[in-house]
Order: C-alpha cells, then structure tokens, then sequence
C-alpha cells in the first residue's frame, strides 16, 4: 500500500522553488528535490506541510498551501523502494536560509544543502531533478496565475 506523502512548493517572491539537495548512501547518485515527506496517522496535509517545513528548513509559520498537483510514484532511497501518494501544495514564503531543525538520521546522512531555483534553471539544468518535469510544472504554476 502507498504510503501518503506532502510535496511542498516552498516559492518565493521572486517565483523561486526551494530544492532540498541529497546524496544516496548507497548508490552515491545526488539529486534534488522539494521539501515535504510522509502524512502521519490522523494528521493533516496542511499539518503535515507544517511540520515537514520546520523540520527540514526550520521555517515556522508555514502559510496555508493550495493543491496543485497529484501523483502515485514509486522510488529507491538507500536501497531500499517506496510506494507513495503525493499531495502537492504551493505555499509562498518570504525567502530565508534554511537550517534544518530536527532531520530525520537518514536525511541527516544524505542531505548536501538547499537551493532556490528558477523554473528556467529546473528547465536547463543537467542535474537530477525529482521529479524530472518540476521546471514544467512551475512554469505552469506561474502562468495560471
């Protein structure tokens, strides 16, 4: 059974995505990808964005996030595979440094640091993205706006 997971679109003022930049432990492969994790039993999305907005960045005071996309995925971390169902939703925050308040041992091993990206940059990079048509959906984002 797919495990419900949060993606969070973290934009700020000048339409930047913050990426959370990782490194596999097993496999070595480095990727980037949004702020967000797994729904826990009995939580709400937006509580859940809440508290996987704190604990990965430190921000507090997360603003309520809108629906934007959906998505059944099924991925490899440390050689292990995951079935999830993704919620995402796009919260517009003031831009800030990130600094991690209370990270999981794993993602206290994997994660390399933080970007803010311009859909362009998602669009021309040769870096791994997750998932690979973010820039597109950023794009898309803006533009319906």
């Amino acid at each position: 059974m797919a495990r419900l997971a949060v993606k969070l679109i973290l934009l700020d003022a000048d339409d930047r995505v913050l990426l959370i930049h990782a490194k596999d432990p097993q496999s070595q492969a480095e990727c980037w990808y949004p702020v967000g994790g797994g729904v826990e039993p009995g939580e709400s999305l937006q509580a859940a964005a809440a508290r996987e907005a704190h604990e990965e960045t430190g921000l507090v005071d997360l603003p309520v996030g809108t629906p934007v996309w959906r998505r059944d995925h099924r991925y490899e971390f440390n050689g292990q595979a995951f079935d999830v169902h993704e919620e995402w939703l796009l919260h517009r925050v003031d831009h800030f440094t990130p600094a991690p308040a209370n990270l999981s041992s794993y993602e206290a091993r994997s994660i390399l640091g933080f970007r803010w990206w311009h859909a362009q940059e998602l669009l021309d990079t040769t870096e791994t993205i997750f998932p690979p048509q973010l820039g597109q959906l950023l794009t898309e984002v803006r533009d319906e706006r």
